[in-house]
């Protein structure tokens, strides 16, 4: 132990005497160090979503829509396309009663709602009870819709509240204040309190009976899909039918969750075939495998995120050459000091110890300046330029510590090997 601490000082003494040659062999490791950290905390992020997704999203998803690409491609003139209605998803939960989600939307995207006085600009989205299940990134005050509203046809809605953007540069802001047509809306639901208060949604009156507000973008589970539907007045879809806020030509989008991944294909097969009956052609309809696009997004990540980690690993190889190149060259420079250490009874391996110590260090003092270095990028300065931190684990630099110290130690054996193979005699001749 005594041997391993007279190396580490008599190193630390050498590192700071050549400060320089020292500092750029840092930069090389360090630069290895971040980027590994970026790409490695890339690829854990990817895995942690897809828990996420399983627990809020889940992963056995699909989406039914009409196929409306027939009413352009008829060549004979334009006709309507297939429509999905409301009786169609209510007898595929019958056939399918072990579905654990069946949710139907679809949304009357400009109407007007008046409150206080005010008229404003809003979409409103027919849905059912099963549109808690899944992606439910709100706070509930109140009550949601049930099945009584949608049996019954009442005129109740949810109001949704949005959060405030996420940091984001100022192009991305100009373009959210171009296309925000419902931003008056959202103005009179940040404002007031709209629960239990009546409502006039164009000529229907509805009573408002929850109040859903968005989760921060900081507290919300991220979303392998890559997209989300922006809501305003949430409805009941068969009220929306019944007061002719949705036509009998609007076909309902349906979201399913079949609740098993293991027996996922074999759902869908079974969907597919419920609606070719329906429809009488697989032509009639498109139906979308999420889970299939959520697998794909996942390997596009690991796949980026492992060429950035090669990328490091060749950051890591080329400041353990630099290490060899200052190690050797420290080795030719101190040749006497060598040979006097040798002369006055110090071993091969006390010589081998010393450098490999002073190689080692220069990694671990480069692998900290890299994790320092990693960590400001990947979270306060990607937050300045509106990228979205990233969730670094507390082991992911540790690691990337040891891979430098061991990458100095590898590239160090050969400069301490030869420094412990120099005769005293010769050493002491060198000048």
């Amino acid at each position: 132990m005594r041997e391993l601490f007279n190396a580490a000082r008599t190193g630390f003494a050498e590192i700071w005497a050549h400060k320089m040659r020292s500092a750029l062999s840092f930069l090389a490791i360090a630069a290895g160090s971040m980027v590994f950290i970026d790409a490695f905390s890339a690829i854990v992020n990817t895995y942690s979503q897809l828990e996420q997704q399983k627990a809020v999203s889940g992963l056995a998803r699909l989406k039914v829509t009409n196929n409306r690409s027939l009413s352009l491609s008829n060549t004979d003139g334009y006709q309507m396309p297939p429509v999905i209605d409301y009786e169609e998803v209510a007898a595929l939960r019958r056939q399918f009663p072990d579905l654990y989600m069946v949710s139907p939307e679809a949304q009357d995207w400009r109407e007007v709602l008046q409150y206080d006085g005010r008229n404003v600009v809003t979409s409103v989205t027919g849905v059912t009870p099963d549109w808690t299940k899944r992606d439910f990134i709100y706070k509930l005050r109140g009550r949601f819709i049930n099945k009584y509203d949608m049996d019954h046809k009442l005129r109740v809605c949810v109001i949704v509240r949005k959060a405030p953007p996420p940091p984001s540069n100022d192009y991305f802001k100009q373009r959210r204040k171009e296309w925000n047509f419902t931003a008056s809306f959202d103005e009179l639901a940040a404002h007031n309190d709209l629960l239990d208060k009546t409502v006039k949604i164009g000529r229907v009156t509805f009573t408002v009976i929850g109040v859903l507000d968005a989760l921060p973008y900081s507290e919300r589970p991220e979303n392998l899909l890559g997209y989300s539907n922006d809501y305003q007045v949430l409805a009941p879809v068969t009220t929306m039918y019944s007061y002719n806020m949705l036509g009998p030509y609007d076909s309902l989008e349906v979201n399913v969750d079949t609740g098993n991944e293991a027996t996922f294909d074999e759902t869908v097969r079974k969907i597919r075939n419920f609606f070719k009956v329906r429809f009488g052609s697989e032509d009639a309809f498109v139906i979308e495998n999420q889970m299939g696009l959520i697998r794909e997004r996942m390997a596009e990540s690991v796949r980026s995120s492992l060429a950035t980690v090669s990328l490091g690993m060749l950051a890591f190889l080329a400041g353990g050459i630099g290490i060899m190149n200052v190690t050797l060259a420290t080795v030719f420079a101190r040749t006497k000091e060598i040979g006097v250490r040798r002369a006055i009874g110090a071993s091969r391996r006390d010589i081998m110890l010393q450098f490999m110590v002073e190689a080692v260090m220069l990694g671990l003092i480069g692998g900290v300046i890299g994790s320092v270095l990693g960590w400001l990028w990947d979270v306060p300065i990607k937050v300045i330029l509106g990228m979205g931190a990233a969730k670094i684990s507390a082991w992911i630099p540790l690691v990337s510590v040891l891979i430098a110290a061991f990458t100095a130690f590898v590239f160090a054996i050969y400069p301490a090997w030869v420094a412990a193979g120099l005769k005293p005699a010769d050493a002491l001749r060198a000048e």
